[in-house]
């Protein structure tokens, strides 16, 4: 009998220090995720290996460490650690977006468009998506087909991704006028954080004006930086 007590009171010490366990790599991943929303990659990546000592899932992890190298532009990295996350759980959306972003800042415009539209055939109504695409086909020459997808985009939306859209199209164009214009009306109608994304993303593909009659499209996102 005090042996079946003893074996019993071994078990439930191992379970309480499982749960404990996972509690504490649940929290450490929390500290990963709070550490990068503030521009503190090191610290979020030794948090996000705390998280997966303790047993944190694993897939979430992957994607936030391919998040943490997208930010240091280590796309090569970050690919492979949003493949490793979608090997996990291949309907994981967030790490099918972060891949597609990955993609388009190395370069790859057209594997990223691939991505993308992949993507909106699962969530047609992603005005992000919409965006991105506009922005794919831009930076591979196709501005008819840019200006269509545009013009399919909800308007007005929950985001102000219809406009921004406009805004790349007249960048592309060399319009400067109607980009300013583009990005007033934005602002008043949203939030200066909502507005900062799709900024933030024009900014990160080095998006700027064309010159009145140029032909050639925005430069190459660069490469990724070494380690």
């Amino acid at each position: 009998m005090k042996r079946s007590l003893t074996a019993i009171c071994f078990l439930l010490l191992l379970v309480h220090s499982s749960i404990a366990d996972q509690r504490s790599a649940d929290a450490a991943l929390e500290r990963a995720t709070s550490a990068f929303n503030k521009g503190r990659f090191e610290e979020a990546e030794k948090q996000a290996d705390a998280a997966e000592k303790g047993g944190s899932k694993k897939s979430d992890i992957a994607n936030l460490r391919g998040a943490i190298y997208t930010k240091e532009k280590r796309y090569d990295d970050a690919v492979e650690q949003f493949n490793q996350a979608l090997a996990l759980d291949a309907k994981y959306y967030p790490a099918r977006l972060n891949l597609a972003e990955a993609k388009l800042l190395q370069g790859k415009y057209a594997d990223a468009q691939k991505e993308y539209q992949a993507l909106k055939e699962e969530d047609p109504t992603s005005e992000v998506v919409d965006f991105k695409l506009v922005l794919c086909l831009l930076l591979q020459g196709q501005d008819a087909k840019a200006n269509a997808t545009a013009d399919t985009m909800k308007f007005p939306g929950k985001t102000p991704a219809y406009y921004y859209a406009r805004a790349a199209i007249a960048l592309k164009r060399g319009e400067k006028e109607s980009v300013d214009r583009y990005y007033d009306n934005a602002k008043k109608y949203y939030s200066d954080a909502q507005c900062d994304f799709f900024a933030q993303s024009l900014k990160e593909i080095d998006f700027t004006p064309q010159p009145p009659g140029a032909t050639t499209s925005p430069s190459p996102a660069k490469g990724p930086a070494q380690r």
